[in-house]
């Protein structure tokens, strides 16, 4: 890079985690207006997670647990393969019904327990392939559990709109990826999954609530999949 960007770093997939231990400490005070996006259609479709044991999946610094408990869940359980963040949000919170753990969501991973609903938020653009997340997934997942996935839409992705923070006088970027929308369904289809799909625009309304997402003004910003865990006689072609 040269000129002006000659300070700016790009991230290779396989940094993102060192770069999200990085911006740990940080991440929280800083405006970010994919997040706010995500807290908007959150609060315009809630989760439902009423009386579940709840699973979050990249759960970064725990911003979405009070949301969880919140709505009424039973329990909450973050996971996420940065250090940093997970120091954060186990300093966050003192609630027995919150916990948070390790997983590295780039290879399989597998929990003690299975879950009613889980929550994917802001994740899946930095997984370079998602097999070893979706089946891991789906197999966290009590049979009828629900799954929610939010993330920045694939078309942002390929347009060139990915994660970045500030590290002093640095603008640090992540690799992002942009997955297949189709795709991406039928592989959720494939390991077990009945998905429901809407695409958020950044409409005049969400922009006059959200003005930092401005520049996305009329464009699918926010790609949001609602799934159900199928019983076992209707899991599809994955032996799960």
């Amino acid at each position: 890079m040269s000129g002006e960007d000659s300070r700016d770093e790009l991230l290779a997939v396989t940094d993102t985690l060192g770069g999200y231990d990085r911006w740990s400490a940080s991440y929280d005070g800083e405006a970010n207006p994919l997040v706010a996006a995500t807290s908007w259609v959150l609060d315009r479709a809630p989760l439902g997670c009423a009386d579940c044991d709840v699973l979050e999946l990249g759960c970064g610094t725990g911003r979405h647990a009070q949301r969880v408990i919140s709505e009424g869940a039973r329990s909450y359980t973050g996971i996420d393969g940065s250090h940093g963040m997970l120091q954060v949000a186990t300093q966050r919170y003192h609630d027995p019904r919150i916990s948070f753990g390790y997983a590295d969501l780039m290879a399989p991973w597998a929990m003690p327990q299975q879950y009613d609903f889980a929550l994917v938020a802001l994740v899946l653009e930095h997984l370079h392939t998602l097999e070893p997340t979706l089946v891991s997934l789906a197999r966290a997942m009590k049979p009828g559990g629900r799954v929610r996935i939010i993330d920045l839409h694939p078309e942002r992705v390929a347009a060139g709109s990915y994660a970045h923070f500030r590290d002093g006088q640095r603008t640090v970027h992540f690799t992002s990826v942009s997955h297949n929308v189709p795709m991406l369904c039928m592989m959720l289809e494939n390991v077990g999954f009945d998905t429901v799909r809407r695409d958020w625009l950044a409409t005049d309304t969400m922009v006059s609530e959200v003005p930092t997402v401005a520049k996305y003004r009329g464009t699918k910003l926010v790609l949001d999949l609602k799934l159900t865990r199928r019983g076992r006689e209707r899991r599809g072609s994955s032996s799960l």
